[in-house]
């Protein structure tokens, strides 16, 4: 997803499992492990930071039908940011913004790499005369 990114994935259980992501930044490596508690039932997942810059961050994720072709991913996030001791209220909104705006990068980034995906999945199957 156009990323310098290595990922990790530790199976807990059926529906658990850890997950260490390492960016490579202009200022250094970063590393996130994360704990994911997946609903299959409820088409959704929980992911809460256990280590990085967010530490004990918490984000909720669930797939919504909006007919029989489509579909919304609705998200909820207790972000904690631990760099700045005191925000106000402007700089929260900033901050809120420019995150929203950032995670939507990277869920339509995954859409259009899954979309590829399908077609080739879907492809294998076909031949040409």
């Amino acid at each position: 997803m156009h990323q310098d990114a290595e990922r990790q994935i530790i199976q807990i259980s059926d529906a658990t499992i850890i997950l260490t992501d390492i960016f490579h930044t202009n200022d250094g490596r970063v590393e996130k492990r994360k704990l994911i508690q997946l609903y299959p039932n409820w088409l959704s997942w929980i992911s809460t930071h256990l280590s990085g810059p967010n530490k004990y961050s918490q984000f909720i994720y669930k797939i919504t039908a909006r007919n029989d072709n489509a579909s919304n991913l609705d998200f909820t996030a207790l972000h904690l940011e631990y760099e700045k001791a005191y925000m106000d209220n402007k700089s929260i909104r900033l901050l809120s913004d420019k995150l929203r705006k950032e995670d939507s990068a990277v869920w339509k980034l995954l859409a259009k790499e899954m979309k590829k995906e399908i077609g080739k999945s879907t492809n294998k199957g076909s031949t040409k005369k």
